[in-house]
Order: structure tokens, then sequence, then C-alpha cells
């Protein structure tokens, strides 16, 4: 897919028959040119006395093959596809949708760092443009906030009220969050979606592995923000950063610090908007203007239709 300016060629490939339609033309033109072959073998002394007699209509260029070699690079141009934006296109929502799991179990609203883990959220939020986002909260079980939605302020006002009240159970199952967000991304048809684990590493084990590895094959990128804790909370398993790694490699995604979100950010930003330019669904974000080319087209053979003028 090739774009020019504000033209996006749906073909491209059917671009080169333009020249070669024009080089046909010019090759066919010069040696199309009145006599022609009747020169060469017709004696030069006959030949001058049966112009005297006026028996021989004198070379003419004709601009039959310029006009079809013209007609036929208007062809091709129009068979290329060229399309410009097409304002009245449905807005195709949740293609590109994001994901955010934050991790509520004690060691995280207790560990000192979860101020740390809803602001890396909230910066989340914003820097996601118009990617509909959709929200699920997790501790021993896993519940969904916000099915993909664009409505940025509401999702960091959840956020904000979260606490270590908010969860009705204990513990901390990544794999049963992962395996919510898998299931809201499928029901939404998200094509290009992302999966942000914002978590202390708790929990990451085996069955979470092996489910980001299976999402990732599935086309839905895991990456993690990691909370690291001031102080683990009495009786509550260490902070596994090494976890959150190794979920976030077999899901294709990157581990950062919840301080630093900049290469996540960077991460995301690049895969916004990759559903609008997909190449089964672009007819549906351009409007194909060749028919216009193929209309042009009849005009160059308008001169191979008048009457011819007998000599």
């Amino acid at each position: 897919m090739s774009s020019a300016l504000d033209i996006l060629w749906l073909r491209p490939l059917w671009l080169f028959a333009v020249p070669a339609a024009l080089i046909a033309g010019a090759v066919i033109a010069w040696r199309s040119h009145g006599l022609g072959r009747w020169q060469t073998v017709t004696d030069p002394a006959l030949l001058s006395a049966m112009r005297r007699l006026g028996h021989v209509t004198e070379t003419r260029r004709d601009p039959a093959p310029w006009c079809l070699a013209l007609s036929a690079a208007l062809v091709a141009a129009g068979l290329a596809g060229p399309a410009t934006p097409d304002p009245d296109v449905p807005r195709l929502r949740n293609l590109d949708a994001v994901t955010i799991l934050l991790d509520l179990s004690q060691s995280v609203t207790r560990g000192g760092g979860f101020d740390d883990a809803q602001a890396a959220v909230s910066r989340l939020i914003d820097t996601q443009g118009t990617r509909p986002i959709a929200l699920g909260v997790y501790s021993g079980e896993s519940f969904l906030v916000s099915v993909p939605t664009e409505d940025a302020a509401a999702l960091k006002t959840v956020v904000a009220v979260a606490d270590a009240q908010t969860m009705p159970v204990a513990g901390s199952r990544p794999d049963r969050a992962l395996a919510m967000a898998r299931q809201v991304l499928t029901d939404a048809g998200a094509a290009h979606p992302d999966v942000v684990l914002v978590s202390d590493g708790g929990g990451t084990g085996p069955e979470a592995r092996d489910l980001a590895r299976q999402m990732a094959a599935d086309g839905m990128r895991v990456s993690a923000v990691f909370v690291a804790p001031v102080a683990s909370p009495y009786g509550m398993p260490p902070a596994r950063r090494d976890g959150l790694e190794a979920l976030t490699v077999a899901g294709a995604g990157i581990t950062v610090d919840a301080t630093d979100t900049r290469r996540l950010e960077a991460l995301l930003a690049r895969r916004q908007g990759t559903a609008a330019t997909d190449r089964a669904l672009r007819n549906l974000h351009y409007a194909d203007q060749g028919r216009w080319f193929v209309l042009l087209a009849l005009f160059p053979l308008a001169p191979l239709f008048r009457r011819r003028r007998r000599t």
C-alpha cells in the first residue's frame, strides 16, 4: 500500500502498466509513418514519378497510437485504485483496544507503591489518544470494570478510588485476569489489541505465562508495569519482577517500572491506528476513485471515431 499526498493506491502494481502503455504507444507511432515499408521495396525513381502523378499519399503522423496509449495508461491508473479518505466511513471501534489489568492484591495496595501504580495507569489512559481502553481489576478473582471505551475521565475516576478494600477476596491470580482480558478482546473483535498488567509480579506462575503465550499467538500483546513495593506487608509474598518479565517475554511485550512508563507508552503508540490501515479493512476507510480515470480514458479515443477524409 503506497500513498502520495492525500491519495492511497489500493492496487499499486497496476502503476507499472502506465509507463508501459506510453512506451508501447511511442514505439508503434514511430514505426507507423505513412508509406512505412513501401519505401524499402519500391524503386526511388518510380516512387518519385508516382508522387508527381499524384498517386502517393504523403506521410502523415497518425494520432491513433498515441490516443490508444494515453487511454490505456488512464485505464491502468484507474485499476491501480487511487483512493481518497471517505468522510462517511463508519467508525470502527475496539479494533486496536488496550486492556489494563490493575492488581489490587494486598501486597500491592499495602506495599507502599500503590500510588505509583495508580499514577502509571492514569498516564497510560491519557496517552492512548483514540484507542478504546478496557479496565479490569483482580486479586484472587478478576472483575471487569469497563468494556473498551474512550471515556478516559470515567476510567481515571475508578482508578483513583480503588484501594485495599475494593476487592472482596484475597490472593493474586493474574492468570484469571488475563483469561478475562482475552475473552473481552475476543468478544470486541479487536484486531490489534494490547494487554497491560500493572502488578508487583505476584502469582505470575506457569499458568499465567502459558496464557500470555497463547494470547501472543492470537495477536494480543501482553506487557506489564512493575509496581515496586516500599516494604512488603507482613505475611505477604515478595515482589517478583522476574516473574513479570518472564510473562511479558511469553506475551511478546515489555516490562517497565511504574515510575517510568515512557518505553511502554512509545510501544503502545506505535500500534495506535494500525487497524485503520489494515489491508482487510482499508476499503472501508477510503473511496476508490478509479472509475473517474476510466471515464477520462474515453476522451483520448474520441479522435479515432471521426470520419476519415478521402483523398
